[in-house]
């Protein structure tokens, strides 16, 4: 485990203390719990390359083709 030590302004320090009193968790499961949704929202966010979108969009072996196309293709066309 990682311990962390940082700065926060008076107005997150209010947040955080109603967050405390309002679920009676520990400062350490409020910040994991607030990363992890950080982190989910990031992720969904993140762009896809077009490998990705093409694979989930199933056109990625949609089809299939002769093992030599890349060499016949003018006699298939």
């Amino acid at each position: 485990m990682s311990e962390l030590n940082t700065k926060i302004d008076r107005e997150t320090t209010d947040k955080l203390t109603y967050i405390q009193q309002q679920t009676k968790q520990e400062l350490s499961d409020i910040l994991r719990a607030a990363i992890a949704d950080y982190y989910q929202k990031l992720m969904q966010t993140k762009k896809k390359t077009a490998f990705e979108l093409l694979e989930e969009s199933g056109f990625i072996g949609c089809c299939s083709v002769e093992s030599d196309l890349s060499v016949n293709y003018k006699n298939v066309l």
